[in-house]
């Protein structure tokens, strides 16, 4: 969390990228409509949604231990996002008017922390085994972008980004074993017999 330190308008390179995304949003309409599309699909209302119908899945499925632990993930998640802004309290950019409305402090990119945190942790519970990396990596994938939009449309600083991915991060992998451990997947195996391979069980 070192960027708490280090960022806002008295860094030369957040200042810089900031202004490299005033510029482009000035250059073209593209930039902007982009990331006000990734600003609504990076919201709480998009990622906590996600949690609690995932939750509700798994609740049904009589997985209760699980959509308790997912519920656990992803809204203590966004509390301890929202206690870390309140901590630093750092102003959001003000080099140009934004495109969109802010009311939150801007350290750190809760954007960029809740899709860390919320796009692999689908992957982790409903991708197949054999193919769960790559899912992973796609909701990482995912994550960086929605981050990266933050910056691009002048919201929040770099480093606010930075660390909003960091702590999205280490949050899912600090808690991801505490939920295997209440209710681990069970690999299963190929069918024999023509069948479709068998989902992870979950």
């Amino acid at each position: 969390m070192s960027c708490a330190f280090v960022g806002g308008l008295g860094n030369p390179f957040d200042v810089a990228l900031i202004r490299d995304g005033i510029a482009a949003r000035s250059a073209s309409p593209l930039p902007t409509e982009a990331g006000l599309f990734l600003n609504y699909a990076g919201g709480a209302p998009v990622m906590v949604g996600l949690g609690v119908i995932v939750s509700i899945i798994l609740w049904l499925r009589g997985q209760v231990r699980r959509a308790i632990a997912v519920v656990a993930i992803v809204f203590v998640g966004r509390v301890l996002v929202e206690g870390i802004k309140i901590a630093v309290h750092r102003a959001r950019p003000a080099l140009d008017p934004h495109p969109v409305i802010t009311h939150s402090l801007s350290f750190p990119s809760a954007h960029a922390a809740n899709s860390m945190i919320v796009f692999p942790l689908l992957a982790l519970l409903f991708a197949p085994a054999a193919r769960r990396t790559p899912w992973v990596v796609a909701g990482i994938a995912a994550s960086l972008i929605i981050g990266a939009s933050r910056s691009l449309i002048g919201v929040h600083w770099p480093s606010d980004v930075v660390a909003g991915w960091s702590f999205g991060a280490a949050w899912l992998l600090a808690t991801w074993p505490l939920a295997q451990w209440l209710a681990p997947i069970k690999p299963q195996h190929d069918v024999v017999g023509g069948h479709h391979p068998a989902v992870g069980e979950i």
